[in-house]
């Protein structure tokens, strides 16, 4: 498939690699190359730890990014869901970007370390990040955001994550979410669209990885059932807003335009924005090409307008 030429010369220096295939191994290599978490004099980060309903003994970790000069109103926050193929990451994956959401948009976002995929199958993740999201609402006052003006987002499998937490939210009268940011969503296990027949090289995300992680998550559960998948869901009615970017060179991309169609066609606003020629993730493995530039600001300025930053 066409590549962006300015992304060839990053794809000439990728391995091959199957993260899914060593996960331990991935995970100490992601946790090199991450974020450290720790306050600057932009952002003040602070890590907390909240019980999740309905499970004994299990404290989810919360880090809480905050502008360290912020007027007295409370602040627009955001909930921001980390990818990692649902096996892979923790807060610090995305500390960039949930710090760059923080300086450059004055708002407050709260990152979950939800539980990893395979030692906690669904709906492990997906009862962590409803949690947040309630946590986020029930504590505004002392975490001083305003509640009113709350967005979701995330990235491929926090991606995912956003949309079943948006569905569950709708479902249950749960909190009012604002605005819906997912980037290069994985929202379907079923992988029979054309993308996810045709990506397969294997120095980029590709059909062989999509399945693993979806296998990993799923683990025997029902697809059809909860919120495990969120394009298997029959009723897409009375979202948030949405912002959907996809990858022209990704597994994930036809699923994510068919996702946006379908929210589309159910009467919710939705923005969409396909980049031509890149693969999933190519604004982490590429940043400083213009298509990773253009993206980033665009989804970004998006992301401003939709949660109400001034």
């Amino acid at each position: 498939m066409f590549l962006d030429p300015e992304f060839l010369p990053v794809y000439e220096s990728l391995p091959e690699m199957d993260v899914f295939a060593d996960v331990p191994g991935a995970r100490v290599a992601l946790l090199a190359a991450s974020g450290d978490g720790k306050s600057d004099g932009e952002v003040h980060v602070e890590d907390r730890e909240i019980p999740v309903a309905g499970v004994d003994g299990h404290a989810l970790s919360l880090r809480i990014y905050t502008p360290v000069s912020r007027s007295t109103a409370p602040l627009p926050v955001a909930v921001w869901i980390h990818g990692g193929g649902f096996v892979l990451g923790g807060p610090n994956a995305e500390d960039a970007t949930c710090r760059r959401l923080t300086a450059e948009l004055g708002i407050a976002v709260v990152a979950p370390d939800y539980r990893l995929a395979p030692e906690n199958p669904y709906p492990a993740a997906f009862d962590d990040c409803y949690a947040a999201l309630r946590w986020v609402v029930d504590e505004a006052d002392a975490l001083g955001v305003d509640a009113t003006r709350l967005a979701l987002g995330g990235h491929s499998a926090g991606a995912a994550l956003v949309a079943a937490v948006a569905l569950a939210a709708r479902d249950r009268q749960g909190p009012r979410i604002r605005y819906l940011h997912l980037g290069y969503p994985v929202l379907d296990d079923r992988l029979e669209t054309e993308s996810a027949r045709a990506v397969t090289d294997p120095k980029l995300f590709n059909r062989q990885g999509a399945a693993a992680g979806w296998e990993l998550y799923l683990q025997g559960s029902d697809p059809e059932a909860g919120y495990a998948v969120p394009a298997r869901a029959k009723d897409l009615s009375d979202l948030p807003p949405a912002y959907i970017l996809a990858d022209g060179v990704d597994p994930a991309r036809d699923e994510a335009l068919e996702f946006a169609a379908r929210l589309s066609g159910a009467g919710n606003s939705v923005e969409l924005h396909l980049v031509p020629g890149v693969p999933h993730m190519f604004d982490v493995l590429a940043p400083a090409i213009r298509a990773s530039r253009r993206a980033v600001a665009a989804w970004t300025t998006a992301f401003a307008h939709g949660i109400g930053a001034s």
